[in-house]
């Protein structure tokens, strides 16, 4: 027994886990009947704490308060020390035989007048050790006789005591010795004062049967509420947006992977217009080598080899999908709110995005690129709201409205996730162009993931620009978007001054170099016209402009990653021009940063 001071001596009812704990104990005390259990004999402690006066006087028969688990370590009994004490076994309460030499109980006002004053012990049931490994400390009819000296029915008894007891516990009566048990008197065949214990270990069964109550139930992980599908209003209000766009694949503006094949082809066109515009690059020697140019710096990957994101296609044909009314990103869901999916658009400061799920439960926050495409049937104003945007980022060092909605959204997204049981750690962002650019400030902002395709460079900065987070900017060599930044040398003096790895206007997350490098030398040159004169000026604008369409749209990006754009996109605006990194298509975020690495393209911002 050990004694605990703290509990009250007016407690008497057992919780219904200790009935079940004592249950499972009773179930392996019968089976292990060939095993000794650890009883004390009476003395002091020992040297290592644990209690070697085990008394068998029996007192209150209410049980006691456990002893709350501190981190105890498994097998180790409570370090409080019994004294034996004659005058408070051998006497009752009126000067008769004590229960030790009758062998019956007391009753309950007898037991509770006998303990004043003294510490509260449990002769029924044992005490709740820190572990689920315990010591037996039940009292037995055959007090002072081994386990192994005590005969087989008499541990029958004992094990029926035990269940009975617990029954009538779990039954919310006071724990009682059944009349129909005869108690035997106790004697002690041990020798008194021993200071050693017998301490054989519980059996394997005992343990199982204890731990099986004991150990607490381990929640099973939330991965998310599975989309649900639109409302039928939601499903009939994206009905013109397919309309629109099967006329649109019909007539080959635009090509989808699950879209109608159109008879008209105009790549013949677009191949003719930009060799067109090659040739006057080259007339006017745009194409020569330029003078040296600073190589930004590599950045080596050490990060984790793969990672659970959403692919490099996911992410591009979410943020592809932004320029397309009604359009749907490949095998990705509407992420729903009340049948609803979640959307936001802000017609005054430009900011239009929405959210997706992918198949393996993770959510994409797809803003849209400047003039959102087909969008502007429906909404045609936005347009110039965006292009104001786009030019305030460029020309000033502020932060535009459509950046701070755009981080909004991300936090309503958020919200609503955790309400459905998605991680925190599964939501990402992404988006083209000026959807790239808002996507990097959310990224900054919040600390999310995700991929910018084709985004400039960003007014906000923090130490280390991102270089070994999870976002990562995907940039096609000779895109005039992708070097309005300071990180990437190509625009100046049009904008800030390069600095290797920083500057004013540096993308936030590393950078990933797609197509062709030497694409990006008309720039260069065109550049270095800018200012002497106003023929050099619209060398420059003409040129940036140019090339803006010869590499920015996603249709370039999708050729140079090996992705089969779905939604459709323009795939015949623009030059295929560098080598089809193939295989990047179905890279996760981490993954394509080591590819890149690899590769050398893996600059730091």
């Amino acid at each position: 027994m050990v004694h605990n001071s703290r509990c009250p001596k007016s407690a008497r009812r057992l919780p219904p886990r200790y009935g079940l704990a004592v249950v499972a104990l009773g179930i392996g005390i019968a089976g292990a009947s060939g095993h000794s259990m650890a009883w004390a004999d009476p003395g002091t402690a020992d040297s290592s704490g644990t209690a070697s006066n085990h008394s068998s006087a029996t007192t209150d028969p209410g049980p006691k308060k456990p002893i709350p688990d501190h981190g105890t370590r498994p097998g180790r009994s409570s370090t409080t020390t019994k004294t034996n004490d004659s005058a408070t076994q051998d006497k009752g309460p009126t000067g008769s035989p004590s229960a030790s030499d009758t062998g019956a109980k007391p009753t309950k006002a007898a037991a509770d007048d006998s303990n004043a004053g003294k510490p509260q012990q449990d002769s029924t049931l044992p005490q709740r050790q820190p572990s689920a490994l315990r010591q037996d400390t039940a009292t037995d009819p055959s007090a002072g006789k081994s386990h192994a000296q005590q005969t087989a029915p008499t541990r029958v008894r004992v094990a029926v005591k035990q269940l009975t007891t617990v029954a009538s516990s779990l039954a919310g009566g006071t724990i009682k010795t059944p009349a129909t048990e005869p108690k035997q008197a106790e004697t002690s065949t041990a020798p008194q004062n021993n200071p050693k214990i017998n301490t054989i270990p519980l059996t394997a069964k005992l343990a199982a049967a204890t731990s099986s109550v004991a150990t607490p139930v381990t929640p099973t992980p939330n991965t998310g509420t599975p989309p649900q599908p639109l409302s039928p209003i939601a499903k009939l209000a994206e009905l013109p947006g397919r309309v629109i766009n099967s006329v649109l694949q019909a007539l080959d503006i635009t090509v989808s992977a699950n879209g109608p094949k159109s008879p008209i082809n105009f790549q013949p066109v677009d191949e003719a217009l930009f060799a067109a515009f090659r040739r006057v690059e080259a007339t006017l020697g745009l194409d020569k080598t330029p003078a040296a140019q600073p190589t930004p710096p590599p950045l080596t990957y050490t990060g984790p080899a793969t990672g659970k994101t959403p692919t490099v296609s996911q992410f591009l044909n979410a943020a592809a999908a932004e320029y397309v009314l009604g359009g749907t990103p490949g095998d990705l869901k509407p992420f729903t709110v009340d049948g609803k999916q979640m959307q936001s658009t802000n017609t005054l400061s430009g900011e239009s995005a929405k959210a997706w799920v992918t198949p393996q439960g993770q959510i994409i926050v797809a803003y849209q690129g400047t003039t959102g495409g087909t969008n502007l049937l429906a909404n045609p104003v936005i347009a110039v709201s965006q292009v104001i945007t786009d030019a305030q980022v460029i020309f000033t060092n502020t932060t535009p409205q459509a950046f701070t909605d755009s981080l909004a959204f991300e936090q309503q997204v958020a919200a609503e996730a955790a309400k459905q049981g998605y991680s925190q750690d599964d939501i990402f962002v992404t988006g083209h162009s000026l959807g790239g650019w808002e996507a990097e400030y959310v990224a900054q902002q919040t600390g999310v993931g995700g991929i910018g395709f084709e985004s400039p460079g960003i007014n906000t900065t923090v130490p280390g620009n991102g270089a070994n987070s999870g976002f990562v900017n995907v940039e096609t060599y000779g895109d005039t978007a992708a070097y309005f930044a300071t990180d990437l040398p190509a625009l100046q003096p049009f904008v800030p001054p390069y600095v290797p790895g920083g500057g004013t206007k540096p993308h936030y997350g590393s950078i990933v170099m797609i197509g062709d490098p030497n694409a990006t030398t008309p720039l260069v040159n065109a550049a270095s016209m800018l200012g002497p004169n106003p023929v050099g000026d619209v060398i420059f604008v003409v040129d940036i402009l140019g090339n803006f369409l010869e590499h920015h749209l996603p249709g370039m990006q999708a050729y140079n990653l090996g992705v089969t754009p779905d939604p459709g996109v323009v795939p015949w605006l623009g030059a295929t021009m560098g080598p089809v990194q193939s295989g990047y298509g179905d890279m996760t975020i981490p993954e394509l940063q080591k590819a890149a690495s690899d590769a050398g393209t893996l600059i730091t911002p």
